[in-house]
This record gives C-alpha cells, structure tokens and sequence, in this order.
C-alpha cells in the first residue's frame, strides 16, 4: 500500500475503470451471480486515502466478494477476468445535482443520451433535482435493465410560493410525493416561512429528506436548524454573509460550525455558478468541445440565459472568491460536501462537466483524496447505502 500523493492535475485524470464493468444499471446489477476477476489492478479504495497497488477484486453479481494481492489470491473457476494492470479501480462517481428533461422541454435531450453520457464519464449515480412522473419511469427502466444508465435519485418537481401557498398546501404537497416515490422533497425559492415549516414537519413525519434553495423567508439560519438535508449551490451563505464584496474568512466561522452540527450537506456547484454570473468570455464556453454532444437549441437557451445580465465585474469576481474561500472552509471544518454540476444548464455537458467540477473544487482548496470522496465515499453517507467505496460488501457504485 502507497499514500495517494498526487499533483491535482493528475488526481483528476485517474483511470476509473470501474464504470466499465460496473456501469450502476439495473443490467449489470442483475447479472445473477455472474462473477468477475479484476486482476493486477490499483485499487483506490476510498474509505481513506491511499492506494492499493497489485490487487484482484473479486465481484459476485452487483458486490464486491473479495480482494487481496494479487499473487495470493485465487480467481473462482469460470470467472470472467479483467486484466488490469497499469490501470486504477476507483468507485463509480456520482453528480448529485442533474436536471432530466422536463414534460415540457422541446429543446430536451434524449433520456438515453444523456443517461449514457454520464456512464461514459464513469458516473453511475445521479440525484435529478426536479423530477416528474416522467421520471420516475425512467427510473424504473433503468434499475430493471431496459435502459442503460447510472443509479438515479429522483426529487419531487420543487415547491415555491405557487406550488405551495399556505402550509395546508405545503402538508398536502409532501404526502402526494411521498406516496407517488420521489426521494426527496425539491424546495424552491419563495416558500412562505410558515409553509416551509409546514413541509419540514410533514416532511419529517412521513420520512422524506427536504433539500434545494433557501428561501428568502426561510434564511440559512433557519433551514439549517430544521435540518434541511442539502443546501444546493451555497444557497444563503453569501446573503447571509454580505457576500456582494470580499468576506473575511473569520466571519464565515460561526455559520460554517452551524453547518457542520446541523448535518446538513452542501452541493456547491460551483462551474455552473462560475458561468452564470459572467466571468467566463462567451467565445471561450463556445470553444468547448464538449458542446458537439448537446442540441444547438441548449446552447442557444444557455447564450440567452447569459444576455440577461450579470454583476459588475468587481461583483461577480468577489462572489466566486468568497464561494472558493467557503468551500474551503467547509471543507477544512470536515462539514459535509457533495459533488454536483447542475447539467445539462449553462455549458456544463453531463459527464465533462464532473472533471470541470473537480477542478474548481480542488483550485478552491481541496485535496484530491477529499474532491474524489464528494463524489464516492460521500454519496454512500448520503444515501445509507453501501456504495462509493472498494471493500468487500460494497457494491461500489
């Protein structure tokens, strides 16, 4: 066994195969208990850091048997073998803010090509962030094997001051998506404080994480003492902060310790938000060759998003540090910190925009090992289940 002590750059370029033989889908994860041999592999575990080099991996269906050194360790008669060597075995990633093509999207992607983007970057779970019914089928054909594509956690379709106008609205909101199978209840921005309780303590009572936006009424304050699961794209901090001008990192301390004893995760996204607030020239996002895989109308929807307008320069710039500067501290205070990109919006492609991702987190501060475990380790926290890491019992997406 080695230390993982790699230079961000190369971090972020390891060779994930495990995608390759454990795509996540309902096809794979079904394979009875078809058994295969990864051999001579570097495992990169993710229950902490290092690197386990020479290793086999023994898989039995969808779970991880056994592993050991290679030489000591005997592959089962009729094993399928992989032969690994020079290549690493990291668990399946996850993006854990998507956005799947809504009913009423005519500029949508097709399900099956935007599934299989995030497959061909090695994610193998996403979290879709505003779901529909529609999605909820897709759910089904994907974890029974009909369509190829990662693990999906599915939110309701987001309640705001419309969706849910007065806590009776709320209560009634929660109970129909609970029973309908969402995973989690979507908030959006313009909850009424008392509909917000209202949609906790239902949410609470039935068993249903609550997690997105916070709402003006609501504060970050309040949503963290309720316990919100998630708090999406830093939602709050820079309001809470005064954000809009450069914030010492000494008065993120006081609300940073309130993250970390409430529970509550971060997903900070912080590429999309690096492109929405105009810091990036068009020409440059334009350049990405990553565009060929998304319909011209997207791009067209995300060049008019842009247009909108943005803060001066001096603004956008002192936003962006204070998020780097949060995250950080986040981090570094061990709070909870989940990797997502919020694709397909503003230029971020499923699945390229991972490594994008990655990127930011790490210029902002992070180690590679603790960027890595936004992705894996932490997911497996996150959902309860024994996924996001290499060990035996572990099904690894």
């Amino acid at each position: 066994m080695r230390k993982i002590a790699l230079n961000r750059k190369r971090s972020l370029g390891l060779g994930v195969i495990a995608s390759l033989v454990l795509s996540g889908s309902g096809q794979s994860c079904r394979a009875a208990e078809a058994v295969v041999a990864i051999r001579n592999v570097n495992v990169v575990p993710m229950d902490n850091e290092r690197v386990d080099v020479d290793q086999t991996v023994i898989l039995r269906g969808a779970t991880i048997e056994r592993i050991g050194p290679a030489q000591l360790t005997i592959v089962p008669h009729g094993a399928t073998v992989i032969e690994a060597r020079g290549k690493y075995l990291a668990p399946g990633l996850a993006d854990m803010h998507v956005h799947l093509a809504e009913p009423s999207d005519s500029a949508a992607m097709a399900d099956a090509d935007l599934l299989t983007l995030f497959i061909a970057h090695g994610v193998t779970t996403v979290r879709s962030m505003r779901g529909f019914p529609n999605h909820l089928s897709l759910r089904k054909r994907v974890s029974s094997g009909e369509l190829l594509g990662p693990a999906l956690i599915i939110a309701g379709p987001g309640l705001d001051g419309q969706a849910a106008k007065s806590p009776a609205d709320g209560e009634a909101a929660v109970l129909e998506q609970k029973m309908l199978g969402y995973d989690l209840i979507k908030i959006l921005p313009g909850l009424s404080l008392p509909t917000y309780d209202a949609v906790a303590r239902t949410a609470y009572q039935l068993g249903i994480p609550f997690a997105g936006h916070i709402p003006t009424d609501v504060g970050l304050l309040h949503a963290l003492s309720a316990r919100q699961q998630s708090v999406e794209h830093l939602d709050g901090y820079l309001e809470l902060l005064k954000g809009l001008k450069p914030v010492d990192r000494a008065d993120m301390t006081d609300v940073v310790r309130r993250t970390v004893d409430s529970g509550t995760w971060n997903c900070p996204t912080m590429a999309v938000m690096e492109a929405n607030l105009g810091l990036i020239e068009e020409a440059k996002l334009l350049s990405r060759p990553e565009l060929k895989y998304v319909p011209d109308a997207f791009v067209k929807q995300w060049l008019k998003i842009r247009a909108y307008g943005n803060p001066p320069k001096a603004v956008s710039q002192a936003i962006v540090g204070n998020r780097m500067i949060l995250l950080k501290t986040l981090n570094q205070s061990n709070a909870r910190i989940l990797l997502g990109t919020d694709s397909p919006q503003l230029f971020n492609v499923p699945g390229f925009s991972i490594r994008r991702e990655m990127q930011l987190m790490s210029e902002a501060g992070l180690r590679p090992y603790d960027v890595l475990r936004s992705a894996t380790a932490r997911v497996g926290e996150y959902t309860g289940r024994p996924c996001g890491a290499i060990k035996p019992g572990s099904a690894p997406t």
